[in-house]
């Protein structure tokens, strides 16, 4: 059984530099989008029958989210919702859903962090109502717009902490497996860097204040996705975020895009 470990740093990876030391910012900033910025595609590249988009806003020659979808974007706005939509009540992240921001942390000219669009849903909070209906069950208006307000966008997050060019570590949103709500996030990471969770912990507000533990098995970490029942963090899913992250570093060298084009941190 795994479990967990407590707030232990990765082996030769700076605090401030891991994923601990960045989730703040990058949570912040998914919260808090740059909504008053006109975007526009710095570069696109198409591989393997995916268009790889680096979008950046006018005035600033950053490269600060990635699209990757099958057909080429044509109205950026539209496609892409850096906040939460709704179809009817029902929260939704927009026309596109393949997207997220991007960040190289060790100025290395490639992207080691990623928050990538898991979905949209209510998030529980500390002060979540008891006795709240369960999915499936009528709301009442207060109720109703209690729901509409917790609404955001789902960002996962996945980072290449010791800069190998393969994923290491996850903050994934869990479901309420009673309700459509996010009820936490877990943090999942390999300190060693060997495909095996040694550090696990849920969360609310910050992986690295008051963690709860997490039940994991052999084989991964147990968890709620948004819109199915259950799922696993487990070393497949590292195979797979490390694929985009290939598929992301790949397109960047064919864009020319140097290191300072990158974005380090959210506020540069």
């Amino acid at each position: 059984m795994l479990g967990l470990i407590g707030l232990i740093p990765p082996s030769g990876i700076a605090q401030n530099n891991s994923i601990l030391g960045y989730y703040g910012y990058v949570d912040s900033l998914t919260l808090l989008p740059p909504l008053d910025k006109e975007p526009y595609i710095i570069c696109r590249r198409e591989i393997i029958g995916k268009f790889v988009s680096f979008i950046g806003f006018k005035g600033d020659n950053h490269v600060r989210i990635v699209a990757i979808t099958l057909k080429p974007l044509t109205d950026i706005k539209k496609e892409i919702s850096l906040t939460v939509d709704f179809d009817g009540v029902r929260p939704i992240p927009g026309k596109v859903t393949t997207w997220g921001y991007i960040f190289d942390r060790n100025n290395d000219g490639k992207v080691d962090y990623m928050a990538l669009v898991g979905g949209a849903a209510a998030f529980e909070g500390n002060d979540f109502p008891d006795g709240f209906p369960e999915h499936g069950s009528p709301l009442d208006k207060e109720q109703l717009n209690y729901f509409i307000g917790q609404c955001k966008i789902i960002f996962n997050h996945y980072t290449d902490d010791n800069y190998d060019g393969r994923i290491d570590a996850i903050v994934q949103a869990d479901m309420d497996p009673v309700r459509d709500w996010v009820k936490r996030k877990l943090f999942v990471r390999s300190t060693r860097y060997d495909d095996m969770f040694d550090d696990v912990r849920a969360f609310r507000e910050s992986p690295d204040k008051s963690p709860d533990t997490v039940h994991t098995t052999s084989t991964g970490v147990p968890y709620h996705p948004v819109g199915k029942g259950s799922a696993r963090l487990d070393k497949k899913t590292l195979d797979e975020k490390t694929a985009i992250l290939n598929l992301i570093n790949n397109a960047l060298e064919l864009c020319n895009i140097t290191s300072g084009q990158l974005v380090r941190r959210p506020d540069n």
